[in-house]
């Protein structure tokens, strides 16, 4: 994965933080809070992308205490979870 792709993945986390931000069901306050900890989340994926280079996969989590968030490996098979 490259960083025009996570650009894209940036891109749909913006699209569902608008239809959030509606609040038209009852856990989209929750939901909203978890799109915009991912979108941090992915920024921080997306510099480490810039630094050492693309990666092998990503993988959205969701932990309880620290939000939603990305685990990313590399291609050294190394395992990194970044949160907002």
């Amino acid at each position: 994965m490259d960083e025009e792709q996570l650009a894209l993945v940036e891109e749909g986390l913006n699209l569902l933080l608008q239809k959030y931000k509606q609040n038209q069901n009852a856990d989209d306050r929750r939901r909203m809070q978890a799109v915009m900890d991912a979108k941090i989340a992915i920024r921080k994926v997306m510099l480490s992308v810039a630094i050492k280079g693309d990666i092998k996969d990503i993988v959205p989590v969701l932990e309880g205490g620290k939000g939603a968030g990305w685990e990313v490996t590399d291609f050294d098979d190394r395992v990194v979870r970044y949160h907002a």
